[in-house]
C-alpha cells in the first residue's frame, strides 16, 4: 500500500495574484533518527521580492497526524533576488510501508516557457520513503550538495548541471528526467501543460543516468525553463526510495563563454594507495574557481579532501584521498568537478565527472602442492581486516587475464570455475583431479559487505605421476565376435622407487560399458625390475566391438603390493540416427583426458573398406546429408585430444567402431494452410488449402481432413484425399454448415509421415431461418389447412411451442419443428373456434457453439370461413 504524505504551503491569507509568484525549485530529503522516526528537510528556492513568502508549512504525514513546520533558515542571494529556505520536521510513522511525501504550493513562477500559463500552475515536489524490515539498515535519502538557486545558461552554448547528489548509505543512484508535477502532485500532462525545455527552446537535452549530469546542448530561445529530475535509490539491486528535484534555470544571451575544466579518466586503485589528482579549470577572460563534490567528501571516517583554487585564467584544485580497506566497494565513487568563472553579472560553469573504484588488494604467495589425489593450497592473509572468506577458483589450464580488476567476475571471465570457499588461508581441493592434467588456481578475498578483491596471481600444478595413465582405448577391428581394442597406458614417471621398489607389474581390467558386475581382470604383465619402461600396449581380442563399448583401467603393483589404479577410459561408441536423406552420428565417451576435435570418416563405396575424411568438428555429433533413403552408409570417428601436463603422448588419437546405417524418411511434411467459406442456402461448406510441395516440402502425396461439429469438440478423421493436387473439398448433405476443421499432409505410403495439423478454421450457421405465419385456414379445402413454419426452414434441431387462446388456456403444444397444428383443441379433440391465438416458442438452433435456444412470441389468426 502507498500512503500519500502531503505538505501544503500555508497561504497566510495572501491573495493568489500574479505578483505573488515565487517558487523556482525545491526538494525533500530525510534522515533516519531511530525506530520509525525520521527527520525531513524541505528545501525551496523562492523569489525574495514576492509577496507569497512562506514562514510556515503545514504538513500531513498520511497517518492522521497534522503538524506545522517553521522555517529554520533563509540564505538570501540579493544579486539574483532569490533565497534558499529550509524547513525541518520530525515524525514517527506507525510501521513498515511505502510513503509518498509531497510539498504543494499554488504559486509557481510566471513566464516559464515550457509550462503553459505557469503562473496558474501548482508547484509540487515529491519524495518516496520506504520503511521495510527486509532492506537491512533503515534508509536515509540521498543528499543534494548543489541546490539550484539560481542557474543560468547561454543561448547557443552547451549548458550542464549536476546536483552533486550522494547517498550516505552507499546506495546506488539512478537519474532520469520526468515532467514537473502540479495539482495533487500528479505529473503535468504532455504536451497540453508541460513540454521538455528542448521542445520549446530547441537543441538536445539529456541526463547521464549514472553521474546525474544534465546537459542542454545549445538552447536557441532565451527565457525561463523548469525541469524535474527523479533520483532513485537502489540497494543490492532493489528499489528503496526516490527524491524529486524541481529546478529552474534562465537561458540568456551571454557576451562571454563558459570556462573549461579538464577531464579526468576513471581509475581503479587498491586500498592503501594515495591519490593526488590535479583538477584544472581555465577561463581566458575572468577569474575562475574549481570545486569538487561527491560522497567521498562526506565519509564518516576517512573523507577525501579537495583543495579549492581560484586564479586568473587558470585554477588548479587538488583531490587528495588515501582510501583504506573500509572504503573498498563493488561500486564506483563518483566525483563531480566544477569550474565557475567570476563574471560580475552571470557566473557560468563547466562540469565534469570521474569515477574511482577502490579494490581489496589481491592475496599473495599462493602455493599449490599435490598430495595423493588432492591439491593443498596455501596463501598469505589478505592485507585488509574484516575478510569473511576466500573464494577458490580452478581451471584445467592457465590463461592470461584480459579483464580489468575494475570489473567483477574477472576469474570467471578467464574461464575459471568457483570450486569452494574457505575462512582460513588454506584449502584442500578434493574435487576430482586427474593425473596428467595441469590445474591452475586463483584466490580472492571477500569482506563482510560482499566486496571481492582482485584476483591473485594464478598458480598451476599437477598431481604426482605416481600411477599409470591410460592414453588410448581405440577400436582396431569391428566385429560381433572377433573385434579388437587397442589399449595403451603411460608408466608412472614420478613414482618414488624407494617407497615402492620393484619388481613391478600391471593388471588390466575390462568391463562392458552397459554391463553389470565388477571389472574383469584380462591381463597381467610380466614382472620387470625397473619402472622406466616405454608406454605399454595391450590388444584385447575376441570382442563384440560392433555392438558394445568397453571400459578399461590399469593397476600398478610394486613387489606384489598394489600401488594404485588409473582412472577408467572407454572406447568411443558411435550410433547412427536415420532421418530423411540423412544420418545423424552421435557418440559417447568416458575418458580422463580431454578431446578437442573429432574427424568423421565415411566408407566409399560401401563395403570397400576404404574410408575418407568428410568432416571435422569440435562438438559431439555430426549430420551427413544428401543421402539416398534406403541405401547403406558406413562411418567411423577419430577422436583427437590429450592431457594438459607434459610428459604424456600428445595428441591422443583413438578410433571408434565402424557404424553403418540406412537413412529413412522420418520427417513429416510441413502443414498446409486451410481456408473456409460456406453457403447457408445450399447448406454447403467450402474448404481450400495450400499444397506444401509448392512452398516448404517436396514429398506430399495425400491429405487427411479432420472435423468437429461443435466448438470445443475433438476433431476426428473425416476423409482422405489421395493426390497432392486435391486441395479443395465441399462438405454437404448434413443439415448444417457449422463446424471446425484442420487438415494434415502425408508423404509416401512407404513412410507415412503426417504433418502437424494446419490452422483450425471454423464456420457458423446463419441466423433467422425459422419463421412462423400469422394466419391459417383449417377448413378442409386442402389449402393452408395446417399451421407450420415457412418452408424450408434450416438449422433447427427441435422446438418447444405452446399455443393458447385469448383466456390463456393451452390448446396445442409440440416439440416437432414442423408443428402441423390443424386447429383442433389438443385436450378436447374439438375444432377451435375462429379467432386470435397466441404462441410462445423456443427454437433450438444448431450453431457452432452447440444448440442455442432462441425465444419467439406472436399471434395466429385462425379462420375457418371464407
Amino acid at each position: 500500500m502507498i500512503r500519500r504524505l502531503l505538505y501544503t504551503f500555508l497561504v497566510l491569507m495572501i491573495p493568489f495574484i500574479g505578483s505573488a509568484t515565487h517558487n523556482r525549485s525545491g526538494s525533500i530529503t530525510y534522515v533516519h533518527l531511530y525506530g520509525n522516526t525520521y527527520e525531513f528537510t524541505v528545501t525551496t528556492c523562492t523569489k525574495t521580492s514576492s509577496e507569497a513568502d512562506r514562514p510556515e508549512l503545514e504538513i500531513r504525514y498520511g497517518d492522521g497526524t497534522v503538524d506545522t513546520l517553521s522555517r529554520s533558515s533563509i540564505d538570501a542571494i540579493p544579486a539574483y533576488d532569490v533565497q534558499k529556505n529550509i524547513y525541518i520536521g520530525v515524525h514517527t510513522f506507525t510501521g513498515p510501508d511505502s510513503y509518498i511525501i509531497e510539498v504543494e504550493d499554488p504559486n509557481r513562477n510566471s513566464e516559464v516557457l515550457n509550462i503553459t500559463n505557469s503562473v496558474d500552475k501548482v508547484f509540487c515536489i515529491q519524495t518516496e520513503l520506504i520503511i521495510s524490515p527486509f532492506m537491512g539498515a533503515p534508509n536515509n535519502s540521498l543528499i543534494i550538495d548543489d541546490c539550484p538557486c539560481p542557474e543560468f545558461a547561454c543561448v547557443n552554448e552547451i549548458y550542464c548541471f549536476n546536483l552533486a547528489a550522494y547517498d550516505p548509505d552507499g546506495d546506488s543512484l539512478s537519474y532520469s528526467l520526468v515532467p514537473c508535477r502540479g495539482v495533487d502532485c500528479l505529473e503535468m500532462s504532455i504536451p497540453a501543460i508541460y513540454r521538455y525545455p528542448n521542445e520549446v527552446g530547441g537543441g538536445v537535452i539529456e541526463i547521464d543516468p549514472v553521474t546525474g549530469t544534465m546537459c542542454w546542448d545549445s538552447p536557441l530561445i532565451q527565457g525561463t525553463y523548469n525541469i524535474a529530475i527523479k533520483i532513485s535509490e537502489y540497494r543490492n539491486g532493489f528499489y528503496v526510495g526516490s527524491v524529486l528535484q524541481d529546478m529552474q534555470f534562465e537561458v540568456t544571451t551571454c557576451a562571454h563563454t563558459p570556462p573549461t575544466i579538464e577531464e579526468i579518466a576513471d581509475t581503479c586503485i587498491f586500498a592503501g594507495t594515495s591519490l593526488d589528482i590535479p583538477i584544472i579549470g581555465t577561463d581566458a577572460a575572468y577569474d575562475v574557481s574549481v570545486y569538487a563534490t561527491g560522497l567521498v567528501f562526506h565519509l564518516d571516517d576517512n573523507p577525501a579532501v579537495f583543495i579549492d583554487s581560484t586564479g586568473p585564467e587558470i585554477a588548479t584544485g587538488r583531490f587528495l584521498w588515501d582510501p583504506t580497506c573500509a572504503e573498498a566497494s563493488n561500486d564506483y565513487y563518483i566525483i563531480t568537478t566544477r569550474a565557475e568563472n567570476h563574471h560580475p553579472e552571470i557566473q557560468l560553469t563547466a562540469l565534469s565527472s570521474f569515477k574511482i573504484k577502490v579494490n581489496i588488494p589481491p592475496v599473495e604467495n599462493l602455493t599449490a602442492e599435490p598430495a595423493g589425489n588432492t591439491m593443498l593450497l596455501d596463501w598469505d592473509p589478505s592485507p585488509c581486516d574484516g575478510i569473511s572468506y576466500y573464494n577458490i577458483y580452478r581451471s584445467t589450464d592457465s590463461t592470461e587475464s584480459t579483464e580489468s580488476c575494475c570489473e567483477l567476475g574477472t576469474a570467471t571471465a578467464m574461464g575459471y570455475v568457483l570450486i569452494g570457499t574457505s575462512t582460513e588461508t588454506s584449502y584442500t581441493d578434493t574435487n576430482p583431479l586427474i593425473v596428467g592434467n595441469d590445474y591452475c588456481y586463483l584466490i580472492t578475498a571477500v569482506n563482510a559487505n560482499g566486496v571481492e578483491s582482485c584476483i591473485s596471481e594464478q598458480i598451476c600444478q599437477h598431481l604426482n605421476f605416481e600411477i599409470p595413465v591410460l592414453t588410448h582405448v581405440s577400436i582396431s577391428f569391428t566385429d560381433e565376435a572377433i573385434g579388437e581394442d587397442s589399449v595403451y597406458w603411460s608408466y608412472p614417471k614420478e613414482l618414488n622407487e624407494i617407497l615402492y621398489p620393484g619388481p613391478y607389474h600391471y593388471q588390466l581390467y575390462r568391463k562392458a560399458v552397459l554391463g553389470a558386475g565388477a571389472d574383469a581382470l584380462i591381463y597381467t604383465s610380466p614382472d620387470q625390475t625397473s619402472i622406466l619402461n616405454p608406454d605399454t600396449v595391450y590388444y584385447d581380442a575376441a570382442l563384440n566391438t560392433e555392438n558394445l563399448a568397453y571400459t578399461y583401467r590399469v593397476e600398478l603393483f610394486s613387489d606384489g603390493l598394489r600401488v594404485g589404479s588409473s582412472l577408467s577410459a572407454s572406447s568411443i561408441y558411435v550410433e547412427l540416427i536415420p532421418n530423411d536423406n540423412e544420418l545423424f552420428l552421435t557418440w559417447e565417451e568416458s575418458i580422463p583426458w580431454t578431446n578437442t576435435s573429432y574427424e568423421i570418416y565415411k566408407e566409399n563405396p560401401t563395403g570397400s573398406g576404404l574410408f575418407g575424411l568428410i568432416a571435422t568438428t569440435s562438438e559431439i555429433g555430426y549430420t551427413d546429408t544428401g543421402l539416398v533413403n534406403g541405401a547403406t552408409y558406413c562411418y567411423k570417428v577419430k577422436t583427437i585430444g590429450g592431457y594438459t601436463s607434459e610428459g604424456i603422448v600428445n595428441p591422443i588419437e583413438n578410433w571408434s567402431q565402424v557404424a553403418c546405417g540406412v537413412p529413412i524418411d522420418l520427417t513429416p511434411p510441413c502443414a498446409p494452410t486451410l481456408f473456409i467459406d460456406g453457403d447457408c442456402t445450399l447448406e454447403e461448406t467450402y474448404l481450400n488449402w495450400t499444397n506444401p510441395n509448392n512452398l516448404c516440402a517436396d514429398d506430399v502425396t495425400r491429405y487427411n481432413l479432420y472435423y468437429g461439429q461443435f466448438l470445443g469438440d475433438s476433431l476426428v478423421f473425416l476423409t482422405q484425399f489421395s493426390s497432392d493436387s486435391d486441395t479443395s473439398f465441399v462438405h454437404k448433405d448434413r443439415g448444417t454448415i457449422a463446424g471446425c476443421y484442420y487438415i494434415t499432409a502425408l508423404d509416401s505410403i512407404q513412410y507415412n509421415n503426417e504433418s502437424l495439423p494446419s490452422n483450425i478454421v471454423c464456420i457458423d450457421n446463419c441466423d433467422g431461418y425459422y419463421e412462423l405465419p400469422n394466419i391459417f385456414t383449417p377448413n378442409g379445402d386442402g389449402l393452408n389447412d395446417l399451421f407450420h413454419p415457412l418452408l424450408p426452414f434450416k438449422f433447427v434441431e427441435s422446438i418447444a411451442i405452446n399455443i393458447v387462446n385469448v383466456w390463456g388456456v393451452t390448446v396445442f403444444s409440440t416439440a416437432d419443428p414442423f408443428i402441423y397444428w390443424d386447429g383442433t383443441d389438443q385436450l378436447s379433440g374439438k375444432p377451435c373456434t375462429d379467432g386470435v391465438y397466441f404462441y410462445s416458442i423456443i427454437v433450438n438452433e444448431i450453431k457452432l457453439e452447440g444448440l442455442v435456444p432462441r425465444s419467439l412470441q406472436g399471434n395466429i389468426q385462425l379462420v375457418r370461413g371464407q
